[in-house]
């Protein structure tokens, strides 16, 4: 396949073979979350076939393993409450993105949070740039832009589940492609649970942020709703850190109040940040993933290709993820009783989940290997088709 020249660089030598350069535009500013677990598993899916680098803020420290091939600005942003803020910080971004593309060769460049939405679509106005993608990670409110963004031949939009496209009013086709996120190939790859389950209390994990939208009080207060028989088989651990914003602080805060108040004391932990994710969950009964609205999360997708069922709201991404009452249970969103109804079910052993094999294979098309192969057809298209860069 031809491909557009693209100028020599330090990066590509005259007279070897181009691997192709993505600037990922992430904007992150702390080392987690889903999206930086993705690009790391793609990364390690595409080793030799793709150059990936990841543009961030100023601010972001390595503290996770592998590394990462980082270009910084003080002004890049990943996400924020305020549309205004997103659309200034991109403002003041631009110029050192310009520049950064003026000095490095790269074939794709490849937008994913809403920071770096606006300087997708800048990029995708310049017709001498290079191809431009954007993957939408979120169920915004607000869809009439994303929207008129996805119909925009010059800017590829991808989806992550078919229940987002949905939410967009968006079809499949030539410019909006659906790619899930993707699980790391190590969880793929660990073996499966073989022995029955220990007697004692059924052990349910949760891995995420303490940030309000993740709704982990509504765990708190549906185990509180069990009768108290049921309640005392039930173990509750929430791993994750608490991010720096303090409406993260301050309901983080709120948990630890809320597991006091309603007596959990015994029944509920919240250990904090975890580099052992897979030992974590795979040594779990349950993986439980409250959140409303979870566009396509990664830590579900893993858990799965450990084996392990999963309760989860019925909304997102999760309708597409998860096999009601196969791989696990879904309940309606926000809905404290029915948790707590799905809770109980799964305590008495009314809910039996298939074999771990079938939980494993039900995501194997959301393995890192399988969506870099997506990734990787869409940025040689993609290339061949639109102008190289200028």
């Amino acid at each position: 396949m031809n491909r557009p020249s693209c100028p020599t660089s330090p990066d590509r030598p005259a007279g070897t073979p181009a691997v192709p350069r993505v600037l990922h535009l992430l904007g992150a500013t702390g080392d987690h979350g889903g999206i930086v677990s993705v690009l790391r598993g793609l990364q390690v899916a595409t080793e030799g076939r793709l150059r990936n680098v990841a543009w961030v803020n100023d601010g972001f420290r390595l503290e996770r393993s592998p590394a990462l091939d980082l270009r910084r600005s003080p002004h890049a942003l990943d996400e924020s409450d305020g549309h205004l803020r997103l659309l200034v910080r991109a403002l003041k971004a631009w110029p050192g993105l310009r520049r950064l593309l003026a000095a490095e060769a790269f074939d794709v460049v490849h937008a994913h949070t809403r920071g770096s939405f606006p300087l997708a679509c800048a990029l995708a106005a310049l017709r001498r740039s290079p191809p431009v993608v954007f993957t939408n990670h979120a169920y915004a409110r607000r869809i009439g832009l994303y929207r008129r963004a996805g119909r925009w031949p010059r800017l590829t939009t991808t989806l992550l589940t078919p229940n987002m496209a949905r939410h967009y009013g968006l079809e499949a086709g030539p410019d909006v492609r659906i790619i899930s996120e993707c699980g790391a190939d190590a969880f793929f790859a660990r073996p499966l649970p073989v022995a029955p389950r220990a007697p004692g209390p059924m052990r349910i994990v949760g891995i995420g942020n303490l940030v309000r939208w993740k709704r982990w009080d509504l765990v708190l207060r549906a185990i509180a709703g069990l009768p108290p028989g049921i309640r005392d088989a039930v173990r509750l651990e929430v791993w994750g850190p608490t991010p720096e914003d303090a409406d993260a602080k301050a309901y983080a805060g709120e948990l630890l109040a809320l597991t006091g108040s309603l007596g959990l004391g015994d029944v509920v932990r919240f250990p904090g940040p975890t580099r052992q994710v897979a030992d974590i969950v795979a040594a779990a009964d349950w993986f439980v993933l409250p959140s409303t609205n979870e566009p396509c999360s990664v830590a579900l997708i893993e858990a799965l290709a450990l084996g392990v069922p999963v309760i989860a709201s019925a909304s997102g991404g999760n309708v597409d993820i998860v096999a009601d009452g196969v791989t696990g249970c879904l309940f309606r969103p926000d809905d404290v009783q029915d948790l707590t109804a799905k809770l109980g079910a799964v305590v008495r052993g009314e809910i039996r989940p298939a074999a771990p094999e079938v939980s494993r294979e039900s995501v194997r098309q959301r393995s890192a290997s399988a969506v870099a192969e997506e990734y990787l057809a869409l940025y040689r298209e993609r290339m061949s088709s639109r102008p190289g860069p200028a």
